[in-house]
């Protein structure tokens, strides 16, 4: 493969990954296409639809171009018809390096049958913030000795079948209690501390052989030194970071892609998004994702000029070119799942939910639930529309067991309440989350927290709660619950390991990804 027959421009056109607009047309080159959007949109297309995009890029396009996406916890979390994966914390709660593997090779299986060569996964961050909005259920755990061989067996097994994994959100998010989403967060760590803990998961992974890593609008002010009206670089906009520190002092000779530009933490520096661009691509991502239309002309001027080395153009094409040799020019048609690989990947989705449903709180000795339950009054409280699947899946479980389910997605009034509590056998509390859903903190608000309030009203010994989300709820509202259990996805199967777990059919596990204690 050569970029020796292209202009200037068709060049730099080869480091833009653009979102994915099906009335577009692209006419010459683009280095890639983005399809769906796991972590800012729910699903939108299927399996048809995708790869109908996926052919009209790739009859558009001169160089053929790589398709990817945010494939964080499975296929079917961005294309309907495959199969979405728990959150990657339920896989960090079976502490199981085999499944590991097995979830990273899921992904890759179904990603060929529709085209994608590269996610933007797996989450590396560490959860040391229980504040921090945006990492959560996204990341395997808070403990850097069980994040890094997790994290090496899923990126195997994506790379080991034909996936590019990359390693975000370099230098590390987790750390400060915002959304880079907003504003541009802080990995406000030592260095003595960054390396035994962010800057130690990255290098063990680079050394791994992660085909990509992608920089968060996060700073690390203890390494910079570079400062602009007083304020520091996030990592997408740093030289320092970039070029210095993640290629140089830590050696990565793949793939630097910025996280999107469209969000609040990369812009506000520069006189416009474009400018910023420029100056992202300068520092040293070899690949800007979705950038205005103006990018390739703005740094065709600036390598004109003298302002960006026509160097620092001809090491992102050779980190391109090595990328597209091993994961694009490969690629042929649509791999087509035997019946055997598709029982593996239903089968890595039902263990992964069934090894993580962890029982943080037993004091009563209320789970397993006894065997002649009649009555189950249940609460469920819910963000966002995509978690109400799960809301109806619980309320199908349990009447499937022949039991009479009283269920309130909002709470009645205390006569009614009392009334229906008086003679049930459990009050079932189910809380469904995830980051980003709705945009700001994980937390509940209004009428939900008047709820939660009121729950200690009713016997506390016939009382449960299980958070299909955000695992520190455990103490942030449920402190003195006597029986509570995490299930860190709001997936349906999560859903029916639960009531498993709940009724004595499969085991619960005692062990926490994540420090409880806060």
């Amino acid at each position: 493969m050569s970029f020796k027959n292209l202009s200037l421009k068709e060049k730099i056109a080869q480091t833009v990954i653009s979102l994915n607009v099906k009335e577009k047309e692209i006419n010459g080159t683009i280095g890639g296409v983005f399809i769906g959007a796991q972590v800012i949109t729910e699903i939108e297309d299927g399996i048809t639809a995708t790869r109908n995009i996926v052919n009209k890029y790739q009859k558009q396009m001169d160089v053929m171009p790589l398709f990817a996406a945010d494939l964080e916890n499975g296929v079917g979390s961005v294309i309907e018809g495959l199969t979405p994966l728990p959150f990657l914390m339920s896989l960090g709660a079976t502490d199981d390096e085999t499944l590991a593997y097995d979830y990273g090779r899921s992904t890759a299986l179904e990603a060929k049958t529709v085209g994608v060569n590269i996610s933007f996964s797996p989450v590396c961050d560490l959860n040391k913030n229980f504040r921090n909005p945006l990492v959560n259920v996204r990341s395997l755990t808070d403990k850097v000795d069980r994040a890094i061989p997790m994290l090496k067996q899923i990126i195997k097994g994506m790379q080991d079948n034909g996936l590019a994994a990359t390693a975000k959100h370099f230098p590390g998010d987790g750390i400060d209690w915002r959304d880079q989403h907003i504003i541009t967060t802080e990995n406000s760590l030592s260095m003595d501390e960054w390396w035994q803990y962010s800057g130690r998961v990255f290098k063990e992974l680079i050394d791994a052989g992660v085909s990509a890593i992608m920089p968060g609008h996060i700073t690390l002010p203890a390494y910079q030194k570079e400062r602009i009206d007083g304020k520091v670089l996030p990592a997408t906009l740093s030289k320092e970071l970039l070029t210095d520190l993640l290629k140089g002092e830590m050696g990565f000779k793949g793939l630097v892609i910025s996280d999107a530009t469209m969000m609040g933490g990369f812009n506000g520096y520069y006189e416009n998004k474009t400018r910023a661009e420029l100056e992202a691509f300068k520092a040293g991502c070899d690949i800007i994702l979705w950038p205005t239309d103006e990018y390739v002309d703005a740094v065709a001027e600036a390598i004109e000029s003298g302002y960006i080395p026509i160097s620092r153009l001809e090491d992102a094409l050779e980190r391109i070119k090595t990328f597209k040799e091993k994961y694009v020019l490969n690629r042929k048609g649509y791999y087509e799942l035997s019946k055997k690989e598709k029982e593996f990947v239903l089968s890595t989705q039902k263990k992964t939910a069934e090894n993580s449903i962890t029982l943080v709180r037993n004091t009563k000795s209320l789970f397993p639930l006894k065997k002649d339950i009649k009555k189950i009054v249940l609460v469920s409280l819910c963000n966002h529309n995509a978690g109400m699947a799960a809301v109806n899946k619980m309320e199908e479980e349990l009447k499937n067991r022949h039991i009479q389910v009283v269920h309130y997605l909002e709470r009645p009034s205390d006569e009614e309440f009392d009334a229906e509590t008086k003679d049930a056998d459990l009050i079932l509390y189910a809380m469904y989350t995830r980051s980003f859903r709705p945009v700001g903190p994980i937390d509940f608000w209004e009428d939900k927290c008047w709820t939660i309030a009121k729950s200690y009203y009713h016997s506390t010994e016939k009382t449960a709660y299980v958070s299909f989300g955000n695992p520190y709820f455990a103490n942030q509202y449920f402190e003195r619950a006597n029986t509570y259990v995490n299930a860190y996805s709001m997936l349906e199967p999560s859903v029916t390991a639960f009531v498993k777990a709940m009724f004595g059919e499969i085991d619960f596990s005692s062990y926490s990804p994540v420090d409880l204690k806060l």
